[in-house]
């Protein structure tokens, strides 16, 4: 009887070993994070055609007939304000052309000083496990030219095997064109990703050192 119990209890642990080793899981901090970023009710606010207080998400100026495209840039200003964390955004640059000007900061050596540092290899797998954990992740691509827009997103905290994120990428939240709450990185930047087997040569990946589960700003 002692033989069998020992015998069940192997198999349980390889069933259990094998869940945890295919695929990715969000820990408490990062069940916080997803639920912070979906109460940012990007799905109505950071509304593309409409001119924005790029903290709110809230339409400004009905009358507006520039500023008023996307606003993938402001959303991510907005969501790392609120969590306490410095990115580049109003005033020190305006909305237009924001999503460029943050990834030339994000590589510039003032970025480290706010806590934002550059994932090491493996960056598809890294994004989704850290944001998981809590951490904020940004994903980002500059435009080749400096008068179009680039695009910037956050990977949301989600459960996803393996082979989800081998195919797809993490998963974003996103102010685009259509705001998405479960929008595939492979999707997203698309028009960025010139070699899928190589993703990270053509769009960044950052991640602030904030620690998870800490108190958000007001």
């Amino acid at each position: 009887m002692k033989k069998l119990s020992l015998i069940l209890l192997f198999l349980v642990s390889i069933l259990t070993y094998g869940q945890e080793t295919d695929s990715l899981r969000m820990t408490e901090c990062g069940r916080q994070l997803k639920s912070f970023y979906l109460g940012m009710d990007i799905l109505h606010k950071w509304q593309a055609g409409q001119h924005i207080n790029w903290q709110t998400g809230e339409p400004d100026d009905p009358d507006a007939v520039s500023g008023i495209r996307t606003h993938c840039s402001a959303f991510v200003a907005a969501a790392c304000e609120r969590k306490g964390i410095y990115l580049l955004r109003p005033p020190e640059h305006k909305q237009e052309l924001l999503a460029n000007a943050q990834v030339r900061w994000l590589n510039s050596g003032r970025s480290k000083n706010s806590g934002w540092h550059a994932l090491p290899e493996n960056t598809l797998y890294e994004a989704q496990r850290m944001a998981d954990e809590g951490y904020l992740v940004i994903v980002c691509a500059q435009n080749t030219n400096p008068h179009k827009p680039g695009h910037i997103a956050l990977v949301m905290p989600a459960d996803l095997s393996l082979e989800q994120n081998r195919q797809y990428g993490p998963l974003l939240i996103q102010s685009s064109a259509k705001n998405r709450v479960d929008a595939w990185f492979r999707d997203a930047f698309r028009h960025y990703i010139a070699d899928w087997n190589a993703p990270a040569d053509h769009v960044m990946f950052f991640y602030n050192d904030h620690l998870p589960c800490s108190s958000d700003r007001k």
